[in-house]
């Protein structure tokens, strides 16, 4: 997995800017020249993250790390005074570099950041067709369409599942029929709730906790119906469900 493009615009971001700036002053070195190159950088940046956030979930985490570190960064902006002058190059060259600089900075670190938030806010994407993967892109769920549909809009009415998933990826996803969707499904409820629906619809199952995984997106879910073993008075908004079908 090659994450170079990433990190070559991470350090343009964070690393170099009294070189640059004495490179600006100096003459060496184009302001205009110098936006169009962070703007390069941050294209193959966006294009890296993608590729990566779908096959590792370590890449994942430094996703989440990277999306807080340029909201940091952001607000620290939003809290200084560089944009609240003009200034003359005549005058205050160096500064009026420095401002030209932080411009540019802060509009690819707006725009990295934004499309970091959409790729948090996607399902996970499903992995290669190979055959393994194949198998736990789904339940086998022996339903019908009628009845796929019902839960469906058990899901989506009780504001379980994202409104704008399609039925037919709902379907596939609980029982490999129709064609492989390129994106999971967003679940909008609690860990416990998805664990608690899973255990309720996919109980016979194989391997559900990790179909789940690839299917929402979700970790630690074994773990959460486990929490809600001994609590007695614990709400399962999904027991009887299959006794509606």
């Amino acid at each position: 997995m090659d994450t170079r493009k990433f990190f070559k615009f991470i350090n343009a971001i964070y690393n170099g800017y009294y070189r640059n700036i004495n490179a600006l002053c100096d003459g060496k070195l184009d302001i205009e020249d110098w936006g169009r190159v962070l703007a390069y950088k941050r294209k193959g940046f966006e294009t890296c993250a993608f590729s990566c956030y779908v096959k590792s979930q370590l890449f994942r985490d430094k996703v989440v790390i990277y999306y807080n570190k340029f909201k940091e960064s952001l607000a620290n902006y939003e809290k200084s005074k560089w944009f609240d002058y003009d200034f003359d190059i005549n005058k205050n060259k160096r500064t009026y570099f420095e401002q030209k600089y932080h411009v540019i900075r802060k509009r690819e670190i707006t725009l990295a950041c934004e499309f970091l938030e959409k790729l948090l806010n996607e399902p996970k994407a499903t992995f290669a067709n190979d055959k393994e993967s194949d198998e736990l892109s789904h339940y086998n769920l022996d339903y019908n369409e009628v009845q796929f549909k019902s839960i469906y809009t058990f899901l989506i009415d009780g504001k379980y599942l994202e409104s704008t998933t399609a039925l037919k990826d709902f379907i596939y996803c609980f029982s490999g029929n129709g064609n492989k969707p390129q994106h999971g499904l967003k679940w909008l409820g609690s860990k416990v709730n998805l664990a608690l629906f899973l255990a309720e619809l996919c109980n016979n199952e194989d391997k559900k906790w990790e179909k789940a995984k690839n299917i929402f997106g979700v970790n630690g879910l074994a773990q959460s119906y486990s929490n809600t073993a001994y609590k007695k008075s614990s709400k399962n908004p999904f027991e009887g469900l299959k006794d509606t079908l």
